[in-house]
């Protein structure tokens, strides 16, 4: 006899169905507090802890960065050939100075400096000097902490080789940090070189043996009156007025005119007893010139002007370039001086290498006069 099967009560089965979901329900709570509690945690820790940016200096950044994944180099032409630490060279803040190297025959070089400022109290890479594509280039930091760019010349005529030193033929460019960023310098010295790098591989061939003749600032200025002024030999008297340990003053006359210069040097690079000379003043009394002008680079034509106790004979301008040859002058190189002495022209020139050092040299021989010269330097554009 089959039992009678007997049906839930509609409001049992509410019950039953209630009970199943209380445990279901419980756990979305717990699991909702759970993730409120992380959120209020990771809030808080966010808060309470700076995040790893704002609190990285940036000698860290620049040290730690991957400089490949910021400089664009070119996989199959190009290398990065070396990542320099020179902060001697900012101003003593954290910077870097990266080299590309190209791979080509013409080994041509980039050049990038990147420095670190803060902003929103995060270290940011700043990018202040860059210069791409020169050819046969080198870079340097100097003894005196300022950045030289060095690339081959090439306007030189082909058979210069022949006839310049290996450093001659290239024109050199150097940077200091003024007022919060690079800035092209003019080296002091005049002779017997126009540039620190080249000044110092001179004494570093001068440290390790090689007899040159400007250990002594006698020899050096009469060398200078022979390959600037064109002075023959014979006609050089110099006089040694003073020497001290890095300064010495000599007097140059020439002695089949009327004509005195005074000529000062300096030991620009090392200054000891095994320190070579440098020319960084040659000048006449009687003769001055406005170089104002000359703290930025030069762009032909040159505008010249000075004032020079007045005289009847003509008041020439000659430049030298960067290895001190004569740069050719398109027009005629005769200044115009009225009676009261000014004196000024214009020179005009072409087919020159930029931003290379150059000298400007002003000479007047008159016959029953005293003769005048002044010799400086300048940056050629």
């Amino acid at each position: 006899m089959l039992k009678k099967q007997h049906k839930p009560r509609p409001e049992i089965a509410y019950i039953a169905r209630r009970r199943k979901w209380r445990p279901r329900l419980l756990i979305v709570v717990l699991a909702l507090l759970v993730l409120l509690a992380a959120a209020h945690f990771i809030a808080v820790y966010h808060i309470s802890q700076p995040s790893l940016a704002s609190t990285q200096s940036c000698a860290s950044l620049i040290h730690k960065t991957d400089y490949t994944q910021i400089v664009q180099v070119q996989p199959r032409t190009q290398r990065m050939a070396a990542v320099q630490f020179v902060n001697e060279v900012t101003g003593g803040q954290p910077s870097a100075l990266i080299q590309v190297e190209d791979l080509s025959s013409q080994q041509k070089l980039d050049v990038y400096l990147y420095t670190c400022t803060r902003q929103q109290s995060k270290p940011v890479l700043n990018l202040i000097f860059k210069q791409q594509g020169l050819i046969k280039g080198m870079i340097d930091v100097t003894q005196a902490h300022t950045l030289s760019v060095g690339q081959i010349d090439t306007t030189l005529p082909p058979d210069s080789d022949a006839l310049l030193l290996p450093l001659q033929q290239n024109v050199f460019q150097e940077y200091g940090w003024q007022n919060g960023s690079l800035h092209q310098l003019i080296f002091p010295g005049l002779y017997p070189v126009t540039s620190r790098s080249e000044a110092e591989a001179l004494q570093d061939e001068a440290n390790n043996g090689q007899s040159l003749p400007w250990t002594d600032p006698l020899a050096t200025a009469r060398q200078m009156a022979q390959d600037l002024f064109q002075w023959p030999s014979k006609a050089i008297q110099a006089t040694l007025k003073d020497k001290g340990t890095n300064e010495a003053h000599v007097l140059l006359e020439k002695t089949d005119a009327r004509i005195e210069v005074a000529v000062t040097l300096d030991r620009l690079v090392q200054d000891n007893n095994k320190g070579l000379w440098w020319v960084t003043n040659a000048q006449s009394p009687g003769i001055t010139l406005d170089q104002t002008q000359f703290n930025n680079p030069q762009s032909s034509p040159l505008q010249i002007q000075g004032a020079i106790i007045p005289t009847h004979e003509k008041i020439t301008a000659t430049l030298f370039n960067h290895t001190l040859s004569t740069i050719p002058l398109q027009h005629n190189s005769d200044l115009q001086a009225d009676s009261s002495g000014h004196f000024s022209g214009t020179l005009t020139y072409d087919n020159l290498f930029p931003d290379q050092p150059a000298l400007l040299l002003i000479t007047t021989y008159p016959k029953d006069e005293d003769a005048r010269l002044f010799l400086t330097n300048l940056i050629l554009n």
